[in-house]
């Protein structure tokens, strides 16, 4: 039998046949009830991280008091725990939380109130039974994904230091920085660049690319609560521009009940100045989450250099959800970004103005083992660039566009065919204003349904799936997919699939119209283009249990009608056609190993991307990369840990023939961090990235310096 502790009612006085008993009654009936409560045997204790010290609220906490009775209690914000209803002695105690390794110590039912010595509660290697999206449009254990997704919790955020997205992904095994002109910090995933892989903001996609690249380094960690990864095409669920995989931003969710919060500021060289403030609470069927930030630093994103470069960005998010009954749930957020920048190009200054809004409402309606939820979302993007010879640009000067994203879908979870359908239908309409856009003002429009249906008898999983993208400008795509799990034993899952992607040509190359007299040339678009298409194949094999993980993956990917820029045929005149073709293969692996404090983990990357027409390497990809962390947990709440990453030979230029004529040299940076927990929730972070300031050349994307910062964070309520 199980039961929730409770502190014993107060003993009622007793009826006395005497009279002169009743006033030793009466004193009885004040007396007893703190007598028996102080005398009460009671079991307490505290339940803290292994791996930093930390308190854990939330664990629960089991008490066997033998003869089947289990009393249990959960863990307060500071990991704190007590039951009464035992007698004296001592008792086995199980506690366990997800995330971590179950532990089991013992607890001694005491009348004094003193409390048994913390339990420390080890951190899994890996979070099988964390909550993910991604590989399915719903919720499900990562363990039970059959896409392989990598999950980045927001413990190994907060280990990176980093205040941007971008600076956590390129810490990650086989993400490698893809820079942008102008300015902008993109990843390559299997190969594929930024043009080609699809960042997700709760799940929705954002608009914001300039040149194909979309700048992830815009978006903050202080609104993040994990990102998922899944490598690989994956446009049968998300559509055109997923061929190198997703990325989907998952930010913080209200609290439940409870109010919680927090400040932090970082300082640092290159004028790095960040500060952010949260708050996180509920109140009845009613949860909110507001985030506000600010980040300041003298670098600009993708950019090699610190010569007159900066970044200045505000950021927001306000997030709300509402138990309308116990079928419906609905939803609402609003996001904002607003960000300036500057760098250098020769003599001249570059600016570049840019604003992200993403807003979206929706409801899930659950009807049994059925979920349906309608969405409505809204993205935009405005971009404003400037050149000057002088460091502050020009009032009145300068290009503009504006991208904007309107979509509505209806998506569906639920049993269908003996497996679990999850589908819906999909329209959007896409419009961008610009100065070089032909008509200056332009839209396409497009209707995608989708589905895929999972089958699970005994150990095994399969998953085939399709979308049908039906478009007004380049007519109608369809992008299947065949995924399977194999999970013989617990602890072991072996993953594969096949599928295609697909990448719709953008305004730019359908409508571009520029002239540059000054340099005498000129591009125009091509409005036959078709979709660029990506076949590719992979295999996963993944290893984990309380202390170890062991990770393998393999992959080939293929693509066709690759978009670049050609000679129209008029001297002087460019255009797009869908002209290339390549392949790109690697393999993925990764290990860690935790015990209590300590937690080693390391991967290693290798990749060969080719072009069809040459057979020579792609520009701006490393053969070659590493990475190998440390983390340990010391004394009075110190934590600190190291991290060393490498990136291999990579070359930046080639010939007509295919032979590379240049190479940035291989280049590897050691990053160290420090944490110490002070009284009042506030804890002290202090940081070196790249200690032995490397420094490699041949265009690296983005800056490579050495870089010191320190922080103050203060946390209520988590």
């Amino acid at each position: 039998m199980t039961r929730e502790a409770t502190l014993p009612d107060p003993p009622r006085a007793r009826r006395r046949r005497s009279r002169a008993a009743r006033p030793l009654a009466a004193a009885s009936l004040v007396l007893l009830p703190a007598t028996a409560a102080a005398q009460a045997p009671t079991l307490c204790g505290r339940v803290l991280d292994a791996a930093t010290s930390a308190p854990l609220p939330g664990a629960e906490v089991l008490v066997a008091t033998g003869a089947g009775d289990t009393l249990r209690a959960r863990t307060g914000a500071r990991g704190e725990w007590r039951v009464t209803g035992a007698g004296t002695g001592t008792y086995p105690v199980r506690v366990r939380r997800p995330g971590f390794a179950a532990a089991t110590s013992s607890a001694r039912a005491a009348a004094d109130g003193a409390c048994s010595a913390p339990v420390r509660l080890a951190p899994l290697p890996v979070l099988l039974d964390a909550t993910v999206i991604s590989a399915a449009r719903r919720e499900q254990r990562l363990k039970d994904a059959v896409a392989a997704t990598e999950l980045i919790s927001r413990r190994e955020i907060e280990r990176t230091g980093a205040s941007d997205v971008a600076t956590v992904l390129t810490e990650q095994t086989g993400i490698q920085l893809d820079g942008g002109t102008p300015a902008g910090a993109g990843v390559f995933l299997q190969g594929l660049g930024s043009q080609h892989v699809l960042v997700l903001l709760d799940g929705q996609p954002l608009v914001g690319r300039v040149n194909g690249n979309f700048d992830i380094s815009r978006l903050p960690t202080s609104m993040v609560e994990r990102v998922e990864v899944v490598k690989g095409p994956q446009s049968t669920l998300y559509g055109s521009e997923a061929m190198g995989g997703v990325i989907n931003v998952i930010t913080r969710e209200p609290a439940q009940d409870a109010l919680a919060g927090g400040l932090s500021m970082v300082g640092g060289s290159e004028g790095r100045l960040d500060a952010n403030a949260n708050v996180l609470g509920g109140l009845g069927p009613v949860r909110a989450t507001l985030d506000v930030g600010n980040r300041h630093v003298d670098l600009a994103p993708g950019v090699g250099g610190d010569d007159g470069t900066y970044a200045k960005r505000w950021d927001g998010q306000l997030k709300l959800q509402w138990r309308a009954s116990d079928a419906v749930d609905a939803f609402a957020s609003v996001t904002g970004i607003v960000e300036d920048q500057r760098y250098r190009v020769g003599q001249l200054f570059q600016f570049s103005d840019n604003t992200q809004w993403a807003a979206r409402a929706g409801a899930a309606w659950r009807l049994g083992a059925h979920t349906v939820t309608p969405l409505v979302y809204l993205s935009s993007f405005g971009h404003r660039s400037r050149a000057s010879t002088n460091p502050v640009p020009l009032p009145g000067t300068g290009q503009e566009d504006e991208q904007q994203l309107a979509e509505m879908e209806v998506t569906y979870s639920g049993p269908v065919l003996r497996g679990t359908m999850d589908a819906g239908v999909e329209w959007r309409q896409e419009r961008i204003t610009a100065d070089r856009v032909e008509g200056r003002t332009r839209s396409l429009t497009g209707v995608e349904p989708f589905a895929q249906l999972t089958w699970t008898r005994g150990d095994v999983s399969v998953t085939p799936g399709a979308r049908v993208s039906v478009h007004e400008q380049w007519g109608t795509t369809v992008t299947p997919r065949l995924a399977a799990l194999w999970r013989p034993i617990p602890d072991l899952g072996v993953r594969a699939s096949v599928g295609r992607g697909f990448r719709a040509p953008d305004f730019k190359e359908l409508y571009i119209s520029f002239v540059n007299e000054a340099a005498g040339y000129a591009v125009v678009g091509n409005a036959d283009l078709r979709p660029e298409t990506a076949t590719s194949a992979s295999l996963d094999v993944e290893w984990a249990t309380a202390d170890w993980l062991l990770h393998a993956s393999t992959f080939h990917n293929r693509f066709t009608d690759f978009i670049e820029a050609v000679d129209a045929g008029t001297p002087g005149t460019f255009t797009y056609a869908n002209v290339a073709d390549g392949t790109t293969s690697g393999v993925e692996t990764e290990a860690a190993y935790v015990a209590g404090a300590l937690r080693v983990d390391g991967g290693y990357g290798w990749l060969r991307a080719r072009d069809g027409a040459t057979g020579g390497p792609l520009l701006g990809r490393a053969e070659h990369s590493a990475r190998l962390g440390l983390a340990y947990a010391l004394p009075f709440g110190l934590r600190a840990s190291a991290h060393a990453l490498y990136t291999g030979r990579t070359p930046t230029r080639r010939d007509d023939t295919g032979a590379v004529t240049a190479t940035r040299d291989p280049y590897t940076r050691l990053n160290l961090r420090m944490v110490q927990e002070l009284p009042q929730a506030i804890s002290l972070s202090v940081g070196v990235d790249n200690v032995l300031d490397q420094e490699p050349e041949q265009g690296w994307p983005g800056f490579t310096g050495r870089m010191v910062y320190a922080g103050l964070t203060w946390s209520v309520g988590r």
